[in-house]
């Protein structure tokens, strides 16, 4: 689903899940929070979602995007967010096959995506449960807070 197709009330739910899930994390990092900076991102011209819903609810989603990355078309994974009530129950790793799947016929080489150090959980997940590596362009020797991951297709 393209970000313009989004309701309102999708666009909020989305915003709140993340804020529920990353905010903290966010206001840790160098460059800390500001809402305004993230809903510009989340709901650009360029976002693209898979959605999971119970109901009316967003209960997961991915934000993604088709981008040239260093040179290569690739998926990029911005945001890849479960509510807590439904986490550890196979929801993130779905999404992770349909944006696999997503790549696969779109012909991106690799699905690519930045993670927080400190979320060790995330990391963990992207590695272990869905065989991503540090990807090549990674700055893990540099004075940063984040890594960057991918899977190649």
């Amino acid at each position: 689903m393209h970000a313009s197709q989004l309701s309102n009330d999708c666009q909020r739910q989305i915003l709140e899940l993340f804020e529920t899930n990353m905010k903290s994390l966010y206001e840790q990092s160098k460059d800390g929070y500001n809402q305004k900076e993230k809903s510009n991102e989340l709901f650009s011209d360029q976002a693209r979602y898979l959605l999971i819903l119970s109901a009316r609810d967003i209960i997961a989603y991915a934000h993604f995007r088709f981008d040239m990355d260093y040179g290569r078309q690739v998926v990029y994974l911005y945001e890849l967010q479960v509510n807590g009530n439904y986490q550890s129950q196979g929801l993130g790793q779905w999404i992770m096959e349909q944006l696999k799947k997503i790549c696969e016929k779109t012909q991106m080489s690799k699905i690519v995506l930045t993670v927080q150090k400190l979320n060790v959980k995330a990391i963990d997940f992207y590695m272990k449960k869905c065989q991503f590596e540090t990807d090549s362009t990674d700055p893990s020797g540099e004075d940063v807070d984040y890594r960057i991951l991918s899977f190649s297709v």
